[in-house]
C-alpha cells in the first residue's frame, strides 16, 4: 500500500504544479482548451467541460498536463486589431505570460510550505539529530556484506566516532577515507553495539552501500514559529539541492540520479516510517519539482522564462519557430533522460 501511496502522491505534486499554470492562465484571461488531470498524451475519458476547459483522464497514466490556446507557434496570434480582446497566451503582456509560466513552480513552492506548515504546527519542529538510523541496505554492498541491517543506528567507521549532529557529512568523509581497506562498522542495534568487520572496495561510486536517516526528536512551537520555518523550509532546500548540483556538473560531487521510480521508491520509504515522514517526503519533492522546473533549459518552465526574459531585453519576441524547435528537441532529450534514468532504476531494484 505504501507503493500506491507514493505513486499517488508524486502524482498529486504533479496535478498541483498544472494547476498552477492553470490557474494563472485563468486569471490572466488566457483560454485553457484543456486541462488533463491525470495522464499525458491524447484524452481518454472526458470528465465534462467547465468554463471553456475540457477536464479529461489521458492515455500514458503519469503526470498531466494544461493546453493553453496560443502558446505553440501552429496556434498562431491574433491579428492587431484583436490583441487587445485576444485570450491567446502569444498576445497577451509580457508580465501575463510570465505569470503564466511561473505559476506551476509557484503552486509547487505554495504547497511545499503549507504541507511543511500542517507537520511543523502539528508535530512540532525537529531538535538537533541525536542517532543516525540505517533505513536502507544496498543489495551487494560492502554493509551488507558486513551485516549492517535497516533499523540499525551507525555509531562509527574505523576510529571515527560518527557525530549524529553532522547528518551523515562525517560518515561520507570516513567512509572516502578507509577506501580499499578492512574496517569495522561500529552500530547500535536494538541497545546492544555491534562492531561488524567490513571491507570498503577501493573504486566505484558506492563505498558503504546504505541509505542514512537522522533522528530528530521533536518539539512544540508557536504557531508563528511553525510559519516563519515553513516558509524558509521549501528555500533552504532549494539553496542546497542547487549547491549540491553545482558540485555534481563540476565533478565535485559523485551522486546517483534517480527517475520517477527512485522517486517513488523513496517516498515509500518514507510512507513505511510514518505520517510524518510521507508528508515531509511530499513537501520535498513538490520543493524539487519547482526548482528543476525553474532551471533555465529547453523545454522547462526555466527554459521559456529565459526565452521571455530575452524578450523583456531585446524588446521584441525571439522567432517562435526557432523556440518551438528549442523547447521540441530539449524535450526528446529530457524524456530521454527520464528514460534512462529510469532504466537504471529498474535494473537496480530487480
Amino acid at each position: 500500500m505504501t507503493a500506491v501511496a507514493a505513486i499517488v502522491a508524486l502524482c498529486v505534486v504533479i496535478i498541483i504544479h498544472e494547476f498552477g499554470h492553470y490557474i494563472a492562465a485563468v486569471a490572466t484571461g488566457m483560454k485553457v482548451d484543456r486541462f488533463s488531470i491525470f495522464g499525458i498524451g491524447p484524452p481518454i475519458v472526458k470528465l465534462g467541460t467547465w468554463r471553456g476547459t475540457e477536464f479529461v483522464f489521458s492515455a500514458i497514466p503519469f503526470g498531466a498536463y494544461v493546453q493553453i490556446r496560443g502558446m505553440e507557434a501552429d496556434d498562431g496570434t491574433s491579428p492587431p486589431g484583436d490583441r487587445g480582446s485576444s485570450s491567446n497566451f502569444r498576445d497577451k503582456p509580457l508580465l501575463s505570460r510570465i505569470l503564466v509560466i511561473a505559476g506551476g513552480p509557484i503552486a509547487n513552492y505554495v504547497a511545499a510550505t503549507l504541507l511543511f506548515l500542517g507537520v511543523f504546527a502539528g508535530a512540532g519542529l525537529t531538535a538537533p539529530a541525536e542517532a543516525i538510523e540505517i533505513a536502507a541496505v544496498t543489495s551487494g554492498s560492502a554493509a551488507e556484506a558486513a551485516g549492517v541491517q535497516p533499523g540499525d543506528h551507525l555509531v562509527g567507521i574505523g576510529e571515527v566516532v560518527i557525530d549524529p549532529t553532522r547528518e551523515g557529512e562525517d560518515i561520507g568523509l570516513a567512509s572516502q577515507a578507509q577506501r580499499g581497506t578492512d574496517t569495522v562498522i561500529a552500530v547500535e542495534r536494538n541497545g546492544e553495539r555491534l562492531a561488524l568487520p567490513a571491507s570498503l572496495p577501493a573504486e566505484g561510486d558506492m563505498i558503504l552501500g546504505v541509505t542514512m536517516l537522522p533522528v530528530k526528536p521533536r518539539h512544540a512551537v508557536p504557531f508563528s514559529v511553525a510559519a516563519r520555518e515553513a516558509v524558509a523550509e521549501p528555500y533552504r532546500i532549494t539553496r542546497d539541492q542547487l549547491v549540491g548540483l553545482y558540485r555534481l556538473v563540476t565533478g565535485k560531487l559523485k551522486a546517483k540520479v534517480s527517475g520517477p521510480v527512485g522517486i517513488v521508491e523513496s517516498i515509500a520509504r518514507a510512507a513505511d516510517r510514518g505520517a510524518i515522514e510521507f508528508v515531509l517526503m511530499a513537501a520535498f519533492i513538490s520543493t524539487l519539482l519547482g526548482m528543476f522546473n525553474l532551471l533555465p533549459l529547453p523545454a522547462l518552465d526555466g527554459g521559456r522564462l529565459a526565452f521571455l526574459s530575452f524578450e523583456a531585453i531585446a524588446r521584441r519576441r525571439a522567432n517562435p519557430r526557432v523556440e518551438e524547435l528549442v523547447h521540441g528537441y530539449g524535450m526528446v532529450a529530457l524524456l530521454a533522460l527520464i528514460a534512462l534514468v529510469t532504466v537504471g532504476d529498474v535494473r537496480r531494484l530487480f
